[in-house]
């Protein structure tokens, strides 16, 4: 699999997807998402509840207000999303929490999201890939920018298909294990199992991905299937 430079083995670079995701914020303008995203950029300030289903912990606080991030708040998030196995903490992109407090603002404020999974260190991901379980070299949960959830009562395939109309990045429904998948890659969507559309998902406007390419089995959870160049906005900025 290729990362966006082209090179094999590289672990993805957090500015290259911070280009592509302004690109994609931009792109809202003229999309059916564009008066709903206009309301949250009206927000005074933003936070979201998240619950780490392993440890138990709970962070429901002000990570952003008037414009700015607030550095202390986005360290206790990255600490409650830290990796489960190792005790490793890596800091959170804070796209990963915009994404979260736009689902559950959407979701009409829930009580909370509950985390199945954050960061994923580079020693447990090899370790991971050692032990079969499908996951990518270059998953976006090595760099701290996406987030496998739930929503306690309300069901994982009306999150993931909410998740799909916000088009803020990449939305995968994972049913068999009950969660969302929510990075900060390029917006896209799938089904984990399925391999071809075969209908129309999300308000009837965002259709599933078709069969990718060279693909000899479908990707696990948080596995991103990179683009074989890289897109036009990427190789501008020297992605």
């Amino acid at each position: 699999m290729r990362d966006w430079g082209g090179a094999r083995g590289r672990r993805p670079d957090r500015r290259a997807f911070c280009a592509g995701g302004a690109a994609a914020l931009f792109g809202l303008a003229a999309s059916p998402a564009a008066v709903q995203a206009r309301s949250f950029l009206e927000d005074a300030e933003r936070r979201v509840p998240i619950r780490n289903l392993w440890t138990g912990e709970t962070r429901d606080l002000v990570y952003w207000r008037d414009g700015a991030y607030d550095r202390h708040a986005l360290e206790a998030y990255s600490y409650l999303m830290r990796d489960r196995r190792n005790g490793e903490v890596e800091p959170i992109f804070y796209g990963v929490l915009d994404q979260l407090f736009f689902l559950w603002k959407a979701l009409e404020r829930p009580a909370r999201i509950d985390l199945v999974s954050g960061y994923r260190s580079a020693g447990t991901n090899a370790w991971l890939r050692a032990s079969g379980k499908g996951v990518a070299r270059n998953s976006l949960h090595t760099i701290g920018m996406a987030a496998d959830v739930r929503v306690p009562g309300i069901a994982s395939e009306a999150v993931w298909r909410r998740a799909v109309d916000m088009r803020r990045g990449g939305a995968g429904l994972y049913r068999r294990s009950n969660f969302v998948h929510l990075d900060v890659g390029p917006v896209r969507s799938w089904v984990f199992g399925e391999r071809a559309p075969t209908r129309v998902v999300a308000s009837g406007e965002t259709p599933l991905p078709p069969e990718r390419p060279d693909r000899s089995r479908t990707p696990a959870s948080g596995e991103v299937e990179l683009p074989p160049k890289r897109p036009d906005h990427l190789r501008r900025h020297g992605g």
